[in-house]
């Protein structure tokens, strides 16, 4: 395989036309151009995918010989590859950074979730000294009511007994 990434089937070398062609069907190489050369690439990825990663490639090479006097196509290709890889894992750790972050913050909510949930499990099978007053209060409020109700009756009862 020549060491290249799964991704990349197969690529071979194309006349020096200058233009890119983007093939429809996946199994069809990509017509690209890279540096001034045209490569036909054949890959697992959609042919918009790799003509989009041939120009990424394309553009970095080209800003290569932006900042230096001629150069070999070897050495551009080599500098622009140590580019791309810089990038990468910039983003490699960006990614870890973030997960990380994500993971801790996921933890501390999961914890804050189980306690508020065994919080409110204790408070459902005892009730809070709070809500041991209000029942008190209830009670004595209907004790109170009942109390006076049967008052109340007993008070007509007695004179509708004398009349």
């Amino acid at each position: 395989d020549g060491g290249w990434p799964a991704f990349w089937t197969s690529w071979r070398t194309c006349s020096r036309t200058g233009r890119s062609e983007v093939s429809k069907e996946s199994s069809s190489p990509v017509r690209v151009n890279i540096y001034g050369r045209e490569y036909a690439i054949r890959g697992e990825g959609d042919g918009n995918y790799i003509a989009d990663i041939a120009h990424y490639v394309d553009m970095k090479m080209r800003e290569m010989t932006d900042n230096m006097a001629m150069a070999s196509t070897a050495k551009v290709a080599i500098l622009a590859a140590l580019n791309i890889t810089d990038e990468l894992y910039q983003k490699e750790q960006q990614l870890r950074e973030l997960e990380e972050s994500h993971g801790a913050t996921l933890s501390s909510l999961a914890d804050r979730i189980e306690t508020e949930l065994s919080e409110e499990e204790g408070e459902e099978e005892l009730p809070t000294e709070g809500e041991s007053a209000r029942v008190s209060e209830l009670r004595t409020s209907d004790e109170a009511k009942a109390s006076t109700s049967s008052r109340t009756s007993a008070d007509r009862s007695s004179r509708s007994s004398k009349d």
